[in-house]
């Protein structure tokens, strides 16, 4: 009985332990090729929105230089509301900031000194 053979149970063990191996490895380069065509994507889809969002402003600056009758005035708008709106983000997230790292700061506070 060749089933029952030590050397050939051995040589299909190995064989299904390859087997297993390869199939792995697969999946996981699968995985990595699936990411990077993600990045990619994400990469051009910001990159144009970008783009986008900038002629946007362009516009919009240009369009009210034109209704004040100024060369500047449009763009220190623009530029003002785009200054108040990120400072108005950093105080909204800058409490966000450090919470991991208070957590490890008071791990190590509450431990007894030697």
């Amino acid at each position: 009985m060749k089933i029952l053979d030590p050397n050939g149970l051995v040589d299909n063990l190995y064989k299904y332990v390859q087997t297993n191996i390869e199939i792995a490895k697969v999946d996981v380069q699968e995985k990595i090729e699936d990411t990077v065509k993600k990045v990619a994507l994400f990469a051009v889809l910001a990159i144009t929105g970008s783009m986008f969002f900038i002629f946007l402003l362009l516009t919009l600056a240009l369009f009210l230089n034109k209704i004040l009758e100024s060369q500047y005035a449009g763009f220190l708008i623009v530029t003002l509301l785009w200054g108040i709106l990120t400072g108005v983000v950093f105080f909204l997230v800058k409490p966000f900031w450090g919470q991991g790292k208070l957590e490890e700061k008071q791990i190590y506070h509450d431990s007894p000194e030697l």
